[in-house]
């Protein structure tokens, strides 16, 4: 069968004609009927990107996961399996041979005249007279990059890009091409009387904006090219190109992003969901909650856009998913004899945190934990088919079978603060995703259970201002202020070269923070200090009603929810709905989340639910990004192992039942029905239990390292 053809642009992260040419070869790739995708390498930290910090960044964070672990190579060799790829670009690029392997080179070379020859004379086009002249360089005090948010323009009508930085032999290459007319789109005015050649005409600018009404404004224009959102910094925009064009996506962005969702409330609201994007900040999920969007969550880095058009494939499995589950006699008895089962919730649900997929099964696979996999629609139909393989092969054969059990996550395609949504809004989205799931998984793996981010409304809570935390004790300080923007017309200029790349905080105030808090670190008493976190004031109300009811609307069977922590009590319906609180970890603080951190924390549920003697459950989230990206699983992947062996093992006791998060929902309905009808009898001392089928498993029990010690 004739592979479909995809043009590969390969560039390097810090060439600025990349970002102006990208769009001008997509475009010209979609007129030929080409599928197209691109890949800028650079240097990359693989750590988690929880949102900007100004004055605390370096050029490596929110890069995406690192080459290695996240990949790259891996992903680049899948797309010459599924498309003929026909690669051009930087010759340095470390993606050559593994491309060369299996597709075609079409030219090695930066020059960007060369590049377009090549592309337009391989997809059959006609090289372009308009060249958009566009500026990479940040322009005014807020230090605003303005080229990668002008790419609807340059795919609306045939044109080639460059950036303003070209010389005159550039200029004169394309001329030679036939390209007779270079217009500049808000472009720096210094930059631009500099142009080789002088520009012929000049369109917008950037003076007197912040990057909110900058982006919102733009969006506006465009808006008729427009399907959906993308919402972002000016890196992650230029490296999500395929994606937007694909998809069609306005892009946007504020500092705080709240600003520009404000703005442009109109605009997300029309277009389709999920918005796809990063965070600012965790406000952002609010903020989009309430317009009836999630937003799905995208790095700089692989999985290519393009093998979202790969249907994803899963074997049915030998045996059905619920042959690997207790029955319902075996559920009563442990209710008669007062176990308390344990399940872990691990959410995975974002495109940029495929990357986790391998090490959860792996971690699954080698403590033989029993758990929840949340995942979205995004993030199957861009996973990687030889992961997700696993969950329908039985453990003999090295799979996961029956270990693993996958539940939908927020609207289904992202996430948002669930109980901030519009009426209505969150059923129609989430019947609309399970549809979409039925066709891509076997009926076995299609999610029975929903998890959400934040479904309840937040009240006020307290945290103590000072807490222990692995043996030390912490205080915590107010919080760094809020970023903000302000027209560059009202501040200070800025002489042309000056590199800006984010906006000026700079008060006394600010300067006096950051000394004091290189003090800190230089003598590591930092250790000793945590800022006071956004949600620290904050906690989960009680459950929305409506909330629940359209969960079980589309089609599930239960649902986790963040009201009523601790407390192993659910809400049934008359239907048998289930909605489950969580019982074990803390509240994050720097997202309205509760989470696992450590063993201590699983010990300490442990006793608290077990001490009386009456059933009940342990469960909690475990927020993978900030456990097992390439960067993060260095650093913290033993502390999660532990985890993993405590809970898979029984706990501390050896009492507890590692059950899926499914067992955990019928448990409770049976423990609802028996405290309806009678109470059911807790004997005093239980003797440690073992799932189904583990008295075959090898696997050695888990020890505490205190008591190894």
């Amino acid at each position: 069968m004739t592979k479909p053809p995809l043009l590969l642009f390969l560039a390097h992260g810090g060439d600025p004609h990349r970002v102006a040419m990208a769009p001008a070869l997509a475009a010209a790739a979609e007129r030929a009927g080409w599928t197209f995708d691109l890949y800028y390498d650079g240097r990359r930290s693989g750590r988690h990107f929880g949102g900007w910090e100004d004055g605390n960044r370096t050029e490596a964070t929110g890069t995406g996961s690192l080459m290695a672990g996240g990949r790259h190579l891996d992903h680049a060799l899948w797309l010459t399996t599924r498309f003929r790829v026909v690669a051009l670009g930087d010759p340095a690029s470390p993606l050559w041979p593994v491309v060369e392997a299996g597709g075609e080179s079409a030219l090695r070379s930066t020059d960007p005249a060369a590049l377009y020859e090549t592309a337009f004379r391989l997809l059959g086009q006609p090289i372009p007279e308009e060249v958009a002249v566009l500026d990479m360089a940040p322009q005014t005090p807020l230090g605003i990059v303005a080229a990668p948010f002008l790419y609807p323009q340059l795919m609306a009508a045939p044109c080639l890009g460059i950036d303003i930085s070209a010389d005159a032999g550039l200029r004169d290459r394309l001329e030679a091409l036939g390209a007779r007319r270079f217009t500049g789109h808000c472009v720096d005015p210094v930059r631009a009387r500099g142009f080789p050649g002088g520009l012929d005409a000049a369109e917008g600018k950037v003076a007197g904006e912040s990057y909110a009404s900058f982006s919102a404004a733009l969006a506006r224009r465009h808006a008729g090219w427009g399907h959906g959102t993308l919402l972002g910094d000016p890196d992650l925009i230029a490296a999500q190109l395929p994606l937007a064009a694909t998809k069609r996506l306005l892009p946007l962005y504020g500092r705080p992003q709240t600003d520009v969702i404000e703005r442009a409330a109109d605009l997300i609201q029309a277009g389709a969901d999920p918005v796809y994007g990063r965070q600012f900040d965790d406000h952002d999920f609010f903020a989009l909650g309430r317009l009836g969007r999630g937003l799905q969550i995208v790095d700089p880095d692989p999985p290519f856009a393009s093998t979202a058009a790969v249907p994803l494939r899963i074997a049915e499995p030998p045996r059905p998913f619920t042959d690997y589950e207790p029955d319902d006699a075996t559920l009563r008895r442990w209710a008669s004899e007062g176990r308390v089962l344990t399940t872990l919730v691990l959410w995975s649900g974002m495109i940029r945190e495929l990357h986790c997929i391998p090490r959860i099964l792996d971690l699954v696979a080698a403590t033989g934990l029993r758990c929840g996999l949340v995942v979205t629609v995004d993030s199957l139909t861009q996973s990687s088919p030889a992961d997700l393989a696993l969950l329908s092969v039985p453990e003999e054969r090295g799979g996961v079978l029956g270990r693993v059990e996958l539940l939908l996550g927020s609207t289904g395609r992202g996430v948002c603060a669930e109980g901030e949504m519009p009426d209505g809004e969150l059923a129609r989205l989430l019947t609309d995703a399970r549809a979409e799931i039925a066709t891509m998984l076997p009926p076995g793996l299609i999610p029975r259970g929903w998890w959400p981010l934040v479904d309840s409304p937040l009240v006020p809570g307290r945290t103590p201002r000072l807490h222990w935390e692995e043996g030390r004790p912490v205080l915590r300080i107010s919080p760094r202020p809020r970023p903000s923007e302000t027209p560059a017309a009202s501040v200070e200029t800025v002489p042309e070269g000056t590199p800006r790349t984010a906006p000026r905080t700079g008060t006394s105030a600010m300067d006096a923070r950051r000394m004091i808090g290189n003090a800190l670190r230089r003598y590591r008493l930092d250790r000793f200090y945590e800022a006071w976190r956004p949600y620290d004031s904050a906690r989960p109300g009680l459950l929305r009603p409506e909330v629940a009811a359209a969960v079980q609307s589309a089609g599930f069977d239960y649902m986790w929810t963040k009201s009523g922590f601790g407390s192993a009590e659910p809400m049934v319906t008359d239907g048998g709905f289930v909605a489950l609180p969580f019982t074990a970890g803390d509240w994050d603080g720097w997202s309205p989340f509760y989470t696992i951190r450590n063993t201590t924390q699983v010990r300490a549920a442990e006793r608290r639910l077990t001490h009386d003697g009456r059933p009940g459950w342990l469960a909690s989230n475990i927020d993978s990004i900030l456990w097992m990206l390439p960067g993060e699983v260095l650093e913290k992947g033993r502390a999660l192992f532990q985890v993993a062996q405590l809970v898979a093992n029984g706990g501390g006791t050896g009492t507890l039942v590692n059950v899926t998060p499914n067992t955990v929902a019928r448990y409770a309905r049976i423990l609802a029905e028996a405290k309806a009808g009678h109470t059911v009898s807790t004997p005093p001392k239980l003797p440690p239990v073992l799932p189904p089928e583990a008295p075959n498993d090898t696997r050695q029990p888990s020890r505490d390292p205190a008591e190894v010690a």
